[in-house]
C-alpha cells in the first residue's frame, strides 16, 4: 500500500486537531496546510509543525496529495469541497455540509459528477460512548427504539467578534447537527417532521440563537428531542488539580442522552464518563426496570470516547489510501443537514415543518439514493 499525502485547509484549533491525527496515521506520508492569508499560513504552519501555503492551487495540483481535509470556517466549506473534488481529490469536510440546502446539494452533485470520495465529519459516530449505544440498539437489547432525549448545556465558548459568534450559521448547523445526527444513526429511520423553538438570547453578541428546543418525529412514529443552552457559568480555570469534566458538571454543564425502547433504555453521560443500560420487564403489578450494565472510562480516554476526531481522521486516511468508499456516505450526512435546515425554518416561521417540504429535487433522486 502506498501512503498518501494530506492537505489540511484551515489551520485554526480544529485544523490543528486534523494535523495531529494525520501525523499519527500510518497511512499518511506527509501533511501540508493552507490558509488564504500568507502570514497566517506561515505562522500557523510553523506552530503546527508542517509546511503551509496561501496558494491553494499548489495543493490541488500536487499529485501526491490525495486527501483534502477541510477545517475552514463554515461559509467556505462548499466552495472548497467543490474545488477539491473537481481537482480529483478525496475530501473529508468538517460539518456543517454548507450553510444552506443549495450548498449541500452542490456538494452532492459534484461528488456524483466526479465519482470522488466525500465524507462529512460527523465524528461522534466514531466516539466509543455513542458507538456502544449503537451496538446495544442494533443487538435488540432495548427492543424497538421509541424515544430519545438529549440534554446539552455548556458555557459560552465562542469569543466576541470571532467568526463563530458573528457567523450567519446557526448553532443548530454549527454545533447541534452532531446531536441531531446521532438518533438518526441509532434509529435508522427517516425523519418526517420537526418543530424547533428558541427563547430570546442572553448572549448579546451572537448573530444567532444561543438556545434551542428541537423535537422531531421518525417515519415509524418514534421521536427525539434536544434541549440546548449555551451560557452556563464555568468556574474551572485550568487548575491541574481539578478534573475538567467533573468541575464542569458541577457548574451545571450537561451532555446526556436517554434512549428508550420497548425492552429497555440507555443513558450516555459525557460528564460522568459512563454509559448505562436498563432492561424492562412487564410484570402483573407494573413495569419493572433493572439496571443491567454500566461502562465507565478514565479521563485519559476522553478523546476516544466522547469526540473522536482523531480516530475518525486516521480511519478516513486509511479508507482513502486503500481506495475504499466513505463509511458515512455523504447522502446520509445530507439527510442530517436537511433536518438542520428544517429546524432552522421551523424557528423562523414558528411552525412544524414537514421534511417533505425539503424533498430532493425531482431530477436529482440519484444524488441522495
Amino acid at each position: 500500500m502506498k501512503k498518501i499525502g494530506v492537505a489540511v485547509l484551515g489551520l485554526g484549533s480544529m485544523g490543528r486537531t486534523h494535523v495531529r491525527a494525520y501525523k499519527a496515521s500510518p497511512w499518511v506520508s506527509f501533511v501540508m496546510g493552507y490558509d488564504p492569508d500568507k502570514e497566517c499560513a506561515r505562522q500557523c504552519g510553523q506552530e503546527a509543525g508542517i509546511p503551509a501555503t496561501s496558494d491553494i492551487n499548489n495543493l490541488l495540483c500536487a499529485p501526491d496529495i490525495r486527501l483534502i481535509s477541510i477545517a475552514a470556517p463554515n461559509d467556505a466549506h462548499c466552495d472548497l469541497v467543490v474545488r477539491s473534488l473537481r481537482a480529483g481529490k478525496a475530501v473529508l469536510c468538517e460539518k456543517p455540509m454548507g450553510i444552506s440546502l443549495d450548498e449541500a446539494w452542490r456538494m452532492l452533485d459534484t461528488e456524483r459528477e466526479t465519482g470522488n470520495f466525500l465524507q462529512i465529519g460527523f465524528e461522534l459516530r466514531y466516539s466509543s460512548i455513542y458507538q456502544k449505544a449503537k451496538e446495544w440498539i442494533d443487538a435488540g437489547l432495548i427492543g424497538r427504539p421509541l424515544n430519545s432525549h438529549c440534554d446539552y448545556s455548556c458555557n459560552e465558548g465562542h469569543l466576541r467578534d470571532s467568526w463563530r459568534s458573528s457567523s450567519p450559521t446557526s448553532l443548530i448547523a454549527e454545533k447541534l447537527c452532531h446531536y441531531l445526527d446521532l438518533p438518526r444513526w441509532w434509529f435508522g429511520q427517516e425523519v418526517v417532521e420537526v418543530h424547533s423553538m428558541a427563547a430570546p438570547n442572553f448572549v448579546t453578541y451572537f448573530n444567532h440563537a444561543d438556545n434551542h428546543q428541537i423535537l422531531y418525529r421518525f417515519a415509524d412514529g418514534a421521536m427525539s428531542s434536544l434541549t440546548f443552552v449555551m451560557g452556563t457559568a464555568e468556574t474551572f480555570a485550568g487548575d491541574p488539580l481539578q478534573d475538567v469534566l467533573e468541575q464542569q458538571w458541577d457548574d451545571g454543564h450537561r451532555l446526556t442522552y436517554l434512549i428508550y425502547g420497548t425492552k429497555g433504555a440507555i443513558e450516555t453521560d459525557v460528564f460522568r464518563r459512563r454509559v448505562r443500560r436498563w432492561e424492562f420487564e412487564d410484570k402483573p403489578d407494573k413495569l419493572h426496570s433493572r439496571l443491567v450494565e454500566t461502562l465507565t472510562y478514565p479521563k485519559e480516554e476522553d478523546q476516544l470516547w466522547i469526540h473522536n476526531v482523531h480516530g475518525q481522521n486516521i480511519r478516513v486516511s486509511q479508507l482513502v489510501a486503500e481506495g475504499r468508499k466513505p463509511e458515512t456516505p455523504s447522502c446520509d450526512s445530507f439527510e442530517t443537514m436537511k433536518l438542520v435546515f428544517a429546524a432552522e425554518l421551523s424557528e423562523r416561521q414558528r411552525r412544524i415543518v414537514r421534511m417533505e417540504e425539503l424533498a430532493p429535487r425531482p431530477d436529482d433522486h440519484e444524488a441522495v439514493g
